[in-house]
């Protein structure tokens, strides 16, 4: 599956069905992971101490994609990140799981792009993300 990172509010995010849908353009190239617990295991990297509060938006229906929510904590940590710190997570990103198509390198440069587009969020805006199956 592709994950799309992409920030946004919760009402614009809850509007997105497929990548098409994107109220702004991603926040990077999507990534193949293997599933969502790839995902997951970002938003608990930068969760820190703290439990993160990732959650589903929306399952997937026959119409429409899952959206998760990262939560603001993710979000916050992320655009604050300096770029050793860039650096050593997309290390361990890459250490979570097993089936990416990508490589540390290449979550390094999209775990910047990110950072990048968090920091021009407007105030309530966050970071999502689209789990999407694509035919190829």
């Amino acid at each position: 599956m592709d994950a799309t990172f992409f920030t946004t509010d919760l009402d614009r995010a809850l509007g997105v069905f497929t990548y098409d849908d994107l109220p702004v353009d991603p926040a990077g190239d999507p990534v193949r992971v293997p599933s969502p617990a790839f995902v997951l295991a970002l938003a608990e990297l930068l969760g820190g101490d703290r439990a993160p509060c990732a959650r589903p938006l929306r399952d997937a229906t026959c119409r429409s994609f899952p959206i998760w929510d990262l939560g603001p904590e993710v979000s916050e940590r992320l655009a604050r990140a300096g770029d050793a710190e860039i650096d050593a997570l997309a290390a361990a990103w890459l250490a979570s799981g097993d089936g990416v198509e990508a490589d540390a390198y290449e979550l390094a440069l999209l775990l910047a792009e990110i950072r990048a587009a968090l920091q021009c969020c407007a105030a309530g805006e966050r970071l999502f993300v689209l789990l999407e199956e694509r035919a190829f």
